[in-house]
């Protein structure tokens, strides 16, 4: 059985808005050579495409977010399409959770991308 690692990058990025971040995270996602993105605290209530082309590059051509509410949370996954087939199987406000099938061999894996919500109560 072909076994394959997967480099992932996690950021609580505290706000995604500022255009002084936008060369800085994408040089980071370029630096890790993920072929996942995951950012918390995106601080943002809506995605799209065109947006997300000011930070992300190219290759990272699919996504799921859940918006933040005011201020507060808001989460980012980003993935390759060529590389990945994502599945939205739960989004929360603290949570998302995509189920993956890899384009090459059709394994299937989950990622679960949370904010750490110590101290919070539903």
């Amino acid at each position: 059985m072909d076994k394959r690692s997967w480099n992932i990058l996690c950021w609580n990025i505290r706000g995604i808005n500022a255009l002084s971040k936008w060369d800085a995270v994408q040089q980071k996602i370029e630096e890790s050579a993920c072929v996942v993105v995951c950012l918390q605290e995106t601080k943002r209530e809506s995605f799209d495409s065109a947006f997300i082309r000011n930070f992300a590059p190219r290759r990272f051509d699919k996504f799921a977010f859940f918006p933040s509410v005011g201020l507060s949370g808001g989460l980012l996954v980003l993935w390759n399409s060529l590389v990945f087939l994502g599945n939205v199987v739960v989004a929360k406000p603290y949570t998302i959770t995509i189920d993956f099938t890899t384009c090459h061999d059709r394994s299937n894996w989950r990622l679960t991308s949370c904010k750490d919500h110590r101290g919070v109560r539903p």
